[in-house]
């Protein structure tokens, strides 16, 4: 668990966690213990994903991937025990621990890698559906659970779950860009296989500029948060 769970990363969405918080005029504080139950969730899924029976990974963040340096049993369960940590954290707050099972489960990241691995995606609306739930969902729930962490109003969570919403789409574009030669590989679905390179750029730059325009309904607390789309919507790894 612990070799997975820090052994590097982004930590993309307990920033988003954090920052959704202050955004929302709260205490980045707050939402820790909602920003380590994200991370512990996206770990497990990494773990999972890079197993044999998933996409057969080697390497993740340089080292070999959990099943690589422990064996495909102990990879499973400590993905098992860190998606269970997970829930431990926020058991306390209702709230959350709802919208992780909603994010994380089988209406949410879980149905939509269930949804990826059934074979190739028919066309862009259905590609865009299984992306908002494979990756979106998880994204999208990072943001509003740091503005429901900190007990922010009701109008502003609902915001930052329209930006979510649009960051997560953001996200999977830029990836699709970074990943086009080990996609092409694979076969995977990507947006590049409805789509030409330079139409999911423009698609990127569309969605990016969707995603800040709901932050500026929140003001300067929301300052940090469009420093990190734009770092998104530019990521070169």
């Amino acid at each position: 668990m612990r070799y997975a769970l820090f052994g590097g990363g982004k930590r993309i969405r307990p920033q988003l966690a954090m920052l959704g918080a202050e955004a929302a005029g709260g205490n980045a504080t707050a939402a820790i213990p909602w920003a380590m139950a994200i991370e512990m969730v996206h770990t497990y899924s990494l773990i999972h994903d890079d197993l044999p029976a998933m996409d057969n990974d080697d390497m993740r963040r340089g080292r070999p991937t959990c099943h690589r340096a422990f064996g495909e049993a102990n990879a499973i369960l400590a993905g098992d025990a860190l998606l269970t940590e997970a829930f431990a954290v926020i058991a306390q707050d209702p709230a959350l621990t709802a919208l992780l099972a909603q994010a994380a489960g089988g209406q949410g990241m879980v149905g939509g890698q269930v949804s990826d691995v059934k074979g190739k995606i028919k066309n862009l609306s259905e590609l865009e559906r299984m992306q908002a739930a494979k990756t979106g969902a998880l994204i999208q729930a990072a943001v509003m659970g740091g503005a429901i962490a900190s007990h922010a109003p009701s109008m502003r969570i609902e915001v930052l779950q329209k930006f979510g919403r649009a960051l997560g789409l953001l996200f999977q574009l830029t990836d699709d860009l970074l990943d086009a030669d080990q996609d092409r590989a694979r076969d995977s679905n990507s947006f590049l296989h409805h789509m030409s390179a330079e139409k999911v750029l423009e698609r990127r730059d569309t969605v990016a500029d969707e995603a800040r325009s709901f932050l500026a309904h929140l003001g300067s607390a929301a300052a940090p948060l469009l420093e990190l789309t734009g770092r998104i919507q530019k990521r070169n790894q």
